[in-house]
């Protein structure tokens, strides 16, 4: 037990875990909508965007459709729970970042597929990956390699 800072500093910690990828169910959704080629990208290279979106959404169909990991963690902090994530551990799929940037969208506000997020201690449930950690407070920080912002309330990109 570390008794340098008293009980409060033994206790376990709890941090925050997602299994899936975020966005990709809603960057494959927009990327089928989009009626052309957006400007600026090769024919060929949306071609195998469109092929992937048309896979993803095919192998999503059963799957339950989960909120934008941006309002689930804003949830997490509407709990009373400060937190601070690091944004590039968060899973993505490449051609759904690919997408987004095509499309000029925002991978953490699209609605995700078998997206799961938890606050978890470890070992962590099977299939999840730390991406940050509860901490004292309410603040909601992302951290974004030397970079640290609080996170805006949802759809105030």
């Amino acid at each position: 037990m570390n008794n340098v800072n008293g009980a409060a500093s033994a206790c376990a910690s709890f941090d925050i875990t997602v299994s899936g990828y975020a966005g990709s169910y809603g960057a494959a959704k927009a990327c089928i909508e989009a009626e052309k080629c957006p400007d600026g990208i090769r024919e060929d290279i949306w071609k195998r965007l469109t092929m992937w979106a048309g896979k993803t959404l095919s192998s999503y169909s059963f799957s339950r459709k989960t909120e934008s990991i941006h309002r689930l963690l804003w949830e997490i902090g509407e709990k009373k729970h400060g937190f601070c994530v690091n944004v590039r551990d968060i899973p993505l799929c490449q051609e759904a970042v690919e997408i987004c940037e095509a499309l000029g969208l925002n991978i953490y506000e699209l609605e995700s597929a078998d997206l799961e997020l938890g606050i978890n201690t470890y070992p962590y449930p099977d299939g999840h990956v730390r991406i940050g950690e509860i901490i004292p407070g309410r603040d909601k920080l992302i951290i974004n390699g030397e970079d640290v912002s609080c996170m805006n309330r949802p759809g105030t990109d």
